[in-house]
């Protein structure tokens, strides 16, 4: 959520955050825009990425997470995804056109095929996305491990409040 610049809030001066909820500790309103700003920066990237990688943010989707879980076939991924087996379809067509993916004979099953990613796909993404990785476990190294626990427990927390408002 923006805050637009008011009279008493010129362009360029800091917007005062929205208010606490009631019963909330006063300074949780910086923590809200870190993660504001992380999202923000996450969405950033993403699209930085796509434009590296020439693949739409359906098409990202689909590689990361045929790379991060495994080849799959085309139904399983529309269910992983939340999206109709034909929007699928039609982002794992241009994938394989593009030459980012690739489908297969299903192991066991001939009817079916599976979808996995390109021979160079993970090595082409991991380039883009290896300083944001190192970044990341830097900072994290840098934490004491009972400081780990914390923020990783408040992030299982908010990962909890976003599957909850979309329920899952």
């Amino acid at each position: 959520m923006d805050v637009k610049p008011t009279a008493a809030t010129p362009a360029g001066a800091p917007a005062e955050a929205p208010a606490a909820p009631s019963g909330a500790p006063a300074d949780d309103g910086a923590i809200r825009e870190q993660l504001r700003n992380l999202t923000l920066r996450q969405q950033r990237f993403e699209r930085h990425l796509g434009r590296r990688l020439r693949v739409d943010a359906a098409g990202l989707a689909v590689m990361d997470h045929l790379v991060n879980v495994g080849p799959t076939t085309p139904t399983d991924l529309a269910r992983q995804l939340d999206a109709s087996t034909a929007a699928t379809t039609l982002v794992i067509d241009r994938l394989v056109a593009a030459g980012h993916a690739r489908r297969e004979p299903h192991p066991t099953d001939r009817r079916k095929v599976i979808v996995a990613p390109a021979e160079h796909w993970e090595a082409m993404a991991y380039e883009h996305v290896a300083p944001v990785i190192q970044g990341v476990t830097e900072a994290a190294a840098d934490l004491s491990p009972q400081d780990r626990a914390v923020v990783a427990a408040f992030l299982r927390r908010v990962v909890g409040v976003y599957d909850g408002a979309t329920g899952r």
